[in-house]
C-alpha cells in the first residue's frame, strides 16, 4: 500500500507492512513471470498509473484465472484507489479517484476477487470493499448537489519544477471567453482553489458526467499524457461510449497532431496556433449544447403527451 517492503511468510497470503503497520494481501507467485508482472502492475498503480497498471492486471489473469490479488488489483484500478496515510493512526487508507455509480461489491472482478480468496484474503477485500464502498457514497452525495456543467477543460497545469504550463495559461483564456460566452466550465485552477487535494474528486466527478463537451489542452505529447491528466480524459471517454451526445476535442499547439494519444485518432483535433480557433471552439460548443438541449424538449414533450 505505501510501497515499503513485506515480511512475507512462505504459503501465507497476508503480511503487515513493517513500515505503514497496514495488514495487506499479497499475490500468489506461481513463477517468475507471474511475480515480474505483479511487481510491474503494483509499480504502476503506486503511481497512479491506473489504466497501465489494470492492463498489467489482466495478462496475469490470462495467465492464471484464479489470482484473487491480480482480480483485487483490477477493482482498485477501476476505481482508481490510491491508499494515503491517516494522520492520526498513521496507517494506510483508501481514497478513490474513479468514482463510479457502482458498488465494488456489484462488480464482477470483486466477485472473482472473493471467489479465488483463502479466509485472510477474503476478509481483507471485504473490510477494504465496504471502505471504498463508503467513500464514494460520500463522493456521490456531495456532486449530486452540483450543478451541470457544460465544458470541462483538461490540462496539465504545472510542470516537473512545479512551474506553471503553457497549457495552464492557455486554458485560462480559453475558460474567460468560453464563460463570457454564457457557459458554465469546470477549470481546475478556478473551480477547485478553494477545495483540499482529497475533496478534489466528487467534483471532478460531477463535471464529468454532466459536461457534455471535454476540450483536452496540450502543448507537447507527454503533457497529453500525464498521470492526471490521462485520468480525467480516460474517464470521459468511458462516459462518451454510454452517452453518444458527449464531445471529446483534444486541443493541440506547438506540436503536430499525429503527436496525439492514439486513444484520440477517431476524434476530431483542433489546432490553437490556428486564427480563429477560439471561434471554431465555441461555435462547435454551441452546436453540441443546443442538439442536447433540443432532446431535452422532445423527451418532455413525449412524456407530457404519453400523459
Amino acid at each position: 500500500m505505501c510501497g515499503g517492503t513485506l515480511e512475507i511468510n512462505e504459503n501465507e497470503t497476508t503480511a503487515t507492512c513493517e513500515y505503514c503497520g497496514t495488514e495487506q494481501t499479497i499475490p500468489k507467485i506461481t513463477d517468475d513471470v507471474v511475480g515480474n508482472l505483479f511487481n510491474r502492475a503494483n509499480t504502476l498503480r503506486l503511481k497512479s498509473e491506473f489504466d497501465k497498471a489494470e492492463e498489467v492486471y489482466n495478462k496475469i489473469v490470462g495467465l492464471d484465472n484464479t489470482q484473487s490479488e491480480a482480480y483485487w488489483g483490477i477493482i482498485l484500478c477501476k476505481y482508481g484507489i490510491e491508499y494515503v496515510e491517516d494522520p492520526t493512526t498513521y496507517k494506510r487508507v483508501p481514497t478513490c479517484h474513479r468514482t463510479s455509480y457502482d458498488a465494488i461489491t456489484a462488480d464482477e472482478d470483486y466477485k472473482l476477487a472473493i471467489q479465488y480468496a483463502d479466509i485472510s484474503q477474503k476478509i481483507i477485500y471485504e473490510a477494504e470493499a465496504k471502505a471504498i464502498d463508503e467513500i464514494q457514497k460520500g463522493i456521490l452525495t456531495i456532486s449530486q448537489n452540483e450543478k451541470p456543467y457544460d465544458v470541462f477543460i483538461c490540462y496539465k497545469e504545472t510542470d516537473e519544477s512545479g512551474k506553471r504550463t503553457q497549457d495552464s495559461v492557455l486554458a485560462n483564456d480559453i475558460y474567460h471567453q468560453l464563460t463570457q460566452e454564457g457557459f458554465k466550465v469546470f477549470y481546475a485552477a478556478i473551480t477547485l482553489e478553494d477545495k483540499l487535494g482529497q475533496e478534489y474528486e466528487p467534483y471532478i466527478f460531477a463535471a464529468l458526467n454532466s459536461a457534455k463537451v471535454m476540450l483536452v489542452i496540450g502543448s507537447k505529447p507527454e503533457y497529453f499524457t500525464a498521470v492526471w491528466v490521462k485520468n480525467e480524459w480516460s474517464r470521459y471517454l468511458k462516459l462518451m461510449k454510454a452517452d453518444r451526445s458527449k464531445l471529446l476535442i483534444p486541443c493541440y499547439k506547438d506540436m503536430d497532431a499525429y503527436e496525439l494519444p492514439e486513444e484520440f485518432a477517431h476524434l476530431q483535433a483542433q489546432d490553437m496556433g490556428k486564427i480563429g480557433f477560439i471561434n471554431d471552439i465555441v461555435r462547435g460548443i454551441k452546436k453540441v449544447i443546443q442538439k442536447r438541449r433540443a432532446e431535452v424538449r422532445r423527451k418532455g414533450n413525449r412524456l407530457r403527451q404519453f400523459r
